[in-house]
This record gives structure tokens, C-alpha cells and sequence, in this order.
């Protein structure tokens, strides 16, 4: 797995040195990074990371977005610490609204909500991971299209469902200040709250708020577009994992567009971020989170941007095995 991320990182970092050679008056990319967030569950509620774009809307201009994913989860590990015990397919869904108060001042929140039941798609999971040559994780020991979500720290209970269940995720209230534009390149303040909105008994809430700070920069280069974020989540006024303590994350992501034409953009991003808890002896809390995603975007209209993209793990038990996202966004 680490060999996987390596070689993803190495071809983002080769794609950034052909960039350099760009010439102008060719296509320009879309600026906007994949935005859809790492939908394992203690994830989705404990490090809401989605990263943005540092370049901020024109003065005035308001901006819808909906992001929506499906995902397929599965973890089933044990230790005399915690149990971590995952069996599902999840939908996501977030509804997005920002404005630009001043050319280096944009205010917005975000609402999400999920789902999550047994699904359909486990067999063919195992036989993409068997084509592929990919470990399934003990996923072909277990029946087919259940449903589990269970967590528990030394016999006690943390979450523990075993049936469809849907709810409203934390309300994210966010926050960005553009510190520098240089015609081009940009960097900006990000700053986001998460709200205890949701229900921690049904591990989609973090039972308390999470204050987060971070910076988002932009690299234009040509047809090519490099955008990096970076982001401290403090998680001790949580309660989801109690009696576990989580540590505060790290998360970032890596980011680079090639404009196919005008309308069109391919995009290869990193998305990662610091282990939850430490020394449980489960790699599925124990472990750092990293995921590549694959995908396009398109400008159908006027202020109008569609992406679709593909994640798949590169750090198992932390990630799904795979997500499928998309994402509509309007400026206007």
C-alpha cells in the first residue's frame, strides 16, 4: 500500500515538472479541487476535510454546490483495546452556499447528511479486487450485502447499528481570507466549525464542534492547474469515539488539473490526513488516512462547474474501497 502511494505521489510530482513547460494562450483548467470528503464513517464525522480552491469569487457573487458520493466500506478488526466492525455501503450527500463579502473575504456553510445499508455491490467489489490483484481484507469471509456498524473500546458501546439508518451530518460554517494574489498564483486563509448537529449514537455526528484551521494555495501553470491544501481539526470537545481520546488530525490534499479543452479538465488529487487515535492495535483506527482520486470536470455554462471522480484507497481500513462522486457547483 505504501508502494501504491508513492507511485501516485511521483505522478502527480512528474505531471507538476511538464507543467513548467506550458505556454500560454492554451486551454485553462478548472481551478476547483475534488471537494467531495473521506466518506469512512468516523472520518466523514470526526475530520470534515474538503479541500477548496484559493482563489476566491468576484466581490458580490454568491455560489451554490451539491456534492453527492456513494461508497463501499468494509473493516472488520479486533484488539483487547477496540473493535472496529464496518460492513456497508454509504451515500452522501452535502448542500453547499458561500459569499464573496470583498475581493479577499468569502463566508459560507455546508449541510450534509448520509446513509448508510447493506447495498448490492459487494460481489463485485471481490472480483475487481481479484482482477486488479488487490487484497478484499477478509470481505470474502463474511455475508454478502450486510449491514454493521459497530465500535466499541473496552466493553463499552461506542456505536452500534445493524440496520439502514439516515441522518444530518455536523453543519460546517467556513471561512476564507485570500492573503496573496500574484496574477495568477494565490493563497488563502481557510478557516471552518462544524456544529454538533448530528447524532453520535448513529456515527454520523461528532458529538461536539470542531474547530478547524488551514491554507489553501493555487499554481496556475498553462493548461495545467496545481491546487494544495493543509488543515489542523481539533477533536477534544468531541464525543464520538468516547471512551477512546482522539488525537488531533492533519489533513491535506495535492491537486492538479490538465485542461483537455476549454470545457474539460482531468484531475488527479491525493487526498490524506493523521490516524484518529493511536496504539488500539486496530489499523482501522491506528492508521493514517490516504486516498487517490481520478476524474473530470466540466464547464457546461456560465459560472457552472460539473466533476465526477473515482477514490480508491491507498491506505487500507481507513478509507472506503472505493467512492464514486459528483459534484455540481454554480457561481453566479
Amino acid at each position: 500500500m505504501v508502494q501504491r502511494g508513492f507511485w501516485a505521489a511521483a505522478a502527480l510530482v512528474l505531471a507538476c515538472f511538464w507543467a513548467t513547460i506550458a505556454v500560454a494562450g492554451q486551454p485553462v483548467p478548472a481551478n476547483q479541487p475534488f471537494t467531495v470528503p473521506n466518506q469512512s464513517p468516523l472520518a466523514l464525522s470526526l475530520v470534515p476535510f474538503t479541500p477548496s480552491a484559493a482563489a476566491l469569487d468576484p466581490a458580490g457573487s454568491s455560489s451554490l454546490s451539491v456534492t453527492a458520493a456513494y461508497s463501499s466500506i468494509f473493516v472488520q478488526q479486533s484488539s483487547r483495546a477496540a473493535n472496529l466492525d464496518l460492513d456497508m455501503e454509504l451515500g452522501y450527500v452535502s448542500l453547499g452556499y458561500a459569499y464573496t463579502l470583498h475581493p479577499r473575504v468569502r463566508l459560507g456553510l455546508e449541510l450534509p447528511a448520509a446513509f448508510y445499508w447493506g447495498g448490492f455491490m459487494d460481489g463485485f467489489i471481490e472480483s475487481y479486487h481479484r482482477a486488479l490483484g488487490l487484497p478484499n481484507g477478509g470481505r470474502e469471509n463474511a455475508p454478502q450485502d450486510q449491514m454493521r456498524y459497530d465500535v466499541s473500546s473496552r466493553g463499552k458501546r461506542i456505536v452500534s447499528q445493524d440496520g439502514s439508518t439516515q441522518a444530518v451530518g455536523d453543519l460546517r460554517l467556513k471561512g476564507a481570507w485570500m492573503l496573496w494574489e500574484g496574477g495568477g498564483p494565490a493563497l488563502s486563509l481557510l478557516g471552518q466549525v462544524s456544529l454538533p448537529t448530528g447524532d453520535p449514537d448513529k456515527g454520523l455526528g461528532a458529538g461536539g464542534t470542531i474547530p478547524a484551521l488551514g491554507l489553501s494555495g493555487d499554481w496556475p501553470l498553462g493548461r495545467f492547474c496545481l491546487n494544495a491544501n493543509a488543515m489542523y481539526f481539533y477533536l477534544g470537545s468531541t464525543s464520538l469515539l468516547d471512551p477512546l481520546e482522539p488525537d488531533d488530525v492533519w489533513a491535506g490534499s495535492l491537486s492538479l488539473g490538465w485542461a483537455w479543452s476549454d470545457a474539460l479538465t482531468l484531475r488527479g488529487q491525493l487526498n490524506g490526513a493523521t490516524a484518529l487515535v493511536q496504539d488500539t492495535g486496530v489499523e482501522g483506527l491506528d492508521n493514517a488516512m490516504l486516498q487517490v482520486l481520478l476524474g473530470v470536470q466540466w464547464k457546461p455554462g456560465q459560472g457552472q462547474l460539473i466533476s465526477l471522480a473515482f477514490a480508491e484507497d491507498l491506505i487500507y481500513y481507513t478509507s472506503p474501497d472505493f467512492t464514486l462522486s459528483l459534484s455540481w457547483g454554480w457561481v453566479f
